[in-house]
This record gives structure tokens, C-alpha cells and sequence, in this order.
């Protein structure tokens, strides 16, 4: 009998009751317009900037005189100097000292961000002048355009929003725009009117006849413009951190500051 009574004992363990049978309901799938709003709604959330960058260049052609020098918003002052000036600050809230630090004795890092950036690119819109020059439908003025664009170093406000919108390392961007934009001044003469208009009969005769004299104003226009808009509140965001650390990175957490940035660009693009 025991054993008798062991055998109904496992038998009522191993039986499942039917009020604890787990029933699989079969789910319901969202409607279609649901699912294609929410669909809409992501890929706005995502490309939020890109749409943005859009949507001011269709009203900068529709409106020129708000954001033109000396407009209505005076854009010279307030967006290529305080929006500007308002990303760096905010980089410099953001970005720890040690992390500039590193990148900035990264001698690899610069080599190959310097050169792609003057040389080869440079390079590139080069060979894309040379191959078009022999189409009579391109102005030659035009096409050295082209290669004095090529041969400019990359741009400051927008590499830096553009990296930090992508998740990129900001900080290494910071410093290899600073560099190439204090170096720029210097290498872009250099290789617009020694290296690349001479080696051509196309573009020679645009050749300035006193190419590389008298750049002394626009090394200090240049240096001025960097002075104030980069590097002193980049410097002044940093020393704020550094006194109150915990404060600001909160501050910069809670209120999304690293979203000023783009908003910045996109009164820049404008």
C-alpha cells in the first residue's frame, strides 16, 4: 500500500492542471496605417538634423535677406560668431580635459587626418578640375574654384556636430579641426598658387601675380575669428568643468545640451 500511495503521489506531480496550463493567445498585429506612423515617426526622430539642414536651405532661398551679412538677423555678429562661440562652450562643458589631452599627442591621428585632408583631397578635386577643363561649357574661374575649395581645411562648427550626432569620438575631432584650421591659413596658399594652378596651362593664367605677399590681414582676420570663437569658450567650458565637474555633467545630461550644437549648425547652414 505505501508504495501504492507513492506512485499516486508522483503521478498527481507530474499530472499539469488545467488551471495551471499556460495558454499561448496569438497577438495581435498593430493596423498598417499604425504601423506606417510609427515608422514615419522613427525616421523623423532619427534624421531630425538632416531634414532640419533641408528645410533652412529651402527658406534660405526663400528668404536670403534674413540670414545674409548685414540681414535682418545681422548674421555676421550672431551666427558666425555666437553660434559658433555657443558650440564650443558647449564642447567644452562636455568634453573631459583628458580626452582632448590624449588626442592632442596622437601624432599618428594627425598625420593621417592632415594629409587626407590637404593632400589627398586636394589631390582629388585636382584631377576632377583637370579631367573638366576640357569641356568648353565650364568656365575655367569655375573649375579653380574648385580646386581652392579642395585645397581649404575642413570645416570647424559642422565636423564637430556632425560627429557628435553620430556618435563619433567629438573630442578627436575637436582637436584635429583646431589643427587644421590654425595650419590651413599657411598650407592652403601654398598649395593653391605653388603646387597646383602652376602645374597647368588650363588654370596658370589665374595665377595671382603676387600669390603668396601681403596675407598678413587674413592670417590675423583668421587667428582673430579662431581666437574668439573657438578657443577662448572652448577654454572657458573647460575651466567651468573642471570647478564643478559632477554640476556640470548633470547640467549637461539634464538639459540635452549637446542638442544646442545642432541647432547651432543648422542657424550656421542658414
Amino acid at each position: 500500500m505505501p508504495e501504492d500511495g507513492a506512485g499516486a503521489d508522483e503521478k498527481s506531480t507530474n499530472t499539469v492542471q488545467p488551471d495551471d496550463a499556460v495558454i499561448e493567445t496569438p497577438r495581435k498585429r498593430s493596423h498598417p496605417i499604425l504601423r506606417f506612423a510609427k515608422l514615419c515617426v522613427g525616421f523623423l526622430v532619427d534624421q531630425w538634423l538632416l531634414l532640419a539642414i533641408g528645410l533652412v536651405i529651402l527658406l534660405a532661398w526663400l528668404f536670403p535677406s534674413v540670414g545674409k551679412r548685414g540681414g535682418h538677423v545681422a548674421s555676421q555678429w550672431t551666427v558666425t560668431y555666437g553660434a559658433v562661440i555657443l558650440i564650443f562652450f558647449v564642447s567644452g562643458l562636455s568634453l573631459p580635459f583628458d580626452k582632448l589631452l590624449y588626442h592632442a599627442k596622437n601624432i599618428r591621428l594627425h598625420l593621417i587626418v592632415q594629409i587626407m585632408s590637404f593632400l589627398v583631397t586636394s589631390s582629388i578635386f585636382f584631377g576632377i578640375a583637370c579631367a573638366a577643363s576640357t569641356n568648353p561649357s565650364l568656365q575655367t574661374g569655375t573649375l579653380v574654384g574648385l580646386i581652392a575649395t579642395g585645397c581649404l581645411p575642413t570645416t570647424i562648427s559642422s565636423n564637430v556636430v556632425m560627429t557628435r550626432q553620430a556618435k563619433g569620438d567629438d573630442a578627436a575631432t575637436m582637436v584635429e579641426v583646431t589643427l587644421g584650421n590654425f595650419l590651413g591659413p599657411f598650407i592652403s596658399p601654398l598649395l593653391i598658387t605653388k603646387l597646383y594652378l602652376p602645374s597647368s596651362t588650363a588654370f596658370a593664367a589665374w595665377l595671382p601675380a603676387e600669390a603668396t605677399h601681403h596675407l598678413g590681414d587674413l592670417y590675423r582676420h583668421v587667428m582673430m575669428q579662431m581666437g574668439l570663437s573657438v578657443f577662448i569658450p572652448l577654454f572657458v567650458g573647460q575651466v567651468i568643468r573642471w570647478i564643478w565637474p559632477k554640476q556640470v555633467q548633470a547640467t549637461v545630461t539634464r538639459f540635452k545640451l549637446a542638442k544646442v550644437g545642432s541647432l547651432c549648425l543648422i542657424a550656421l547652414i542658414w
